[in-house]
């Protein structure tokens, strides 16, 4: 493992599982205070439901937290779970919660020694407490040891994922960098041997006119002209050559992406003919479009389909995962804008899944 690479805060959004689904485990807390209830007394029943909600908050905010500050997060949580065991034998399944950040934020030569003082902590809280019973220690021993290593994989496993992120920027990067060699090459080849020519008839026409000869200067000029005509022509066809190659690779890299982060996707987007300005536009309505589906969607497919035609273009973009119906963020508000500004509808359904059906007419068209 490369331990230079610094881990991010695992919470990133209300969707994310290492936050909110292992934490339906910290209902083991209640069950030896449900035992003891009526043992307790009120006072005793307050604080421990204080500690247990502490611990929680400060769990949250750990996650939220940079490799910088976390020891502080991980001293704390374990000193409430050792307080509130003077209370509540079971603080045996918040133990663990406090392994996992120790595996996930630190290397093992850095995670080994506070693990350590996690374990020793389980043992000062049996002792202290008079809980040396198996009841307590064999919980807190069997659940915190792989919980620390489910932080190391879970840290390994995102550690992969951002090499394989740092990888593809890489290749994005070399492959802009030959692609703009590829272009000054080929306006070199278009473009050299036909200005040179241009240069010589002009010089000739000039001196021919200089000469008398008016007849032979003005058919030089006109070669001149029809050289010139053709030149822009083929440097017309090359550059939309490259811009409809570009936007389709771009569109490309975007099923990617879904398929990379675990959509399954059927059909296609290819567009061709369209102006610079909705080039542009097209793209980043989609790119938009796929990042919605990415934060918000619940689902596995997404559906992509496009249909050009007689001067129009209809697309849509269809995801089967259930999302709140919300007010529309700047993202969905930016499509309606962007969409208007082409002359387009967009029609943004949200009821069964996410939709986005875009339709356009000859004004994006290449005249």
């Amino acid at each position: 493992m490369n331990q230079s690479y610094q881990v991010a805060p695992l919470f990133t959004g209300y969707n994310n599982f290492y936050l909110w689904i292992p934490l339906l485990f910290t209902g083991f807390y209640f069950f030896p205070l449900s035992m003891i209830w009526p043992h307790l007394s009120t006072l005793e029943i307050i604080v421990s439901f204080i500690a247990y909600f502490a611990f929680i908050t400060g769990y949250i905010w750990a996650q939220k937290c940079t490799q910088q500050s976390i020891h502080y997060y991980i001293l704390g949580l374990t000193a409430i779970s050792v307080a509130a065991t003077a209370i509540n034998p079971g603080t045996c399944a918040l133990f663990p919660y406090v392994a996992f950040l120790v595996g996930y934020y630190y290397s093992y030569k850095r995670g080994i020694p506070w693990l350590l003082l996690i374990l020793v902590g389980i043992g000062f809280s049996a002792w202290a407490f008079n809980l040396i019973e198996l009841y307590f220690l064999l919980p807190s021993y069997i659940a915190t040891i792989p919980n620390y290593f489910f932080g190391v994989m879970t840290r390994a496993k995102l550690q992969q994922e951002h090499e394989k992120e740092q990888s593809q920027l890489h290749n994005e990067q070399l492959a802009t960098i030959a692609e703009r060699e590829r272009i000054a090459r080929d306006l070199h080849d278009l473009l050299g041997h036909t200005l040179s020519s241009i240069v010589l008839k002009a010089e000739l026409a000039s001196k021919l006119g200089k000469a008398g000869k008016v007849d032979s200067a003005l058919d030089e000029i006109e070669q001149v002209a029809q050289i010139s005509r053709t030149t822009l022509s083929e440097v017309r066809a090359a550059v939309s050559g490259y811009k409809t190659k570009n936007i389709n690779a771009e569109l490309i890299k975007i099923k990617s992406l879904l398929t990379d982060k675990g959509f399954r996707v059927d059909g296609n987007i290819s567009l061709s003919g369209l102006t610079a300005k909705a080039e542009s536009a097209l793209l980043l309505i989609i790119k938009e479009a796929t990042t919605n589906i990415i934060k918000h969607s619940q689902g596995k497919n997404v559906y992509f389909s496009c249909i050009q035609q007689d001067n129009k273009l209809n697309i849509e973009i269809i995801n089967d995962g259930q999302t709140n119906q919300t007010s529309f963020g700047n993202g969905l508000t930016g499509i309606q804008e962007r969409v208007a500004e082409l002359g387009g509808q967009v029609n943004i359904k949200q009821d069964k899944g996410f939709a986005i059906q875009l339709e356009f007419d000859q004004g994006i068209f290449q005249s």
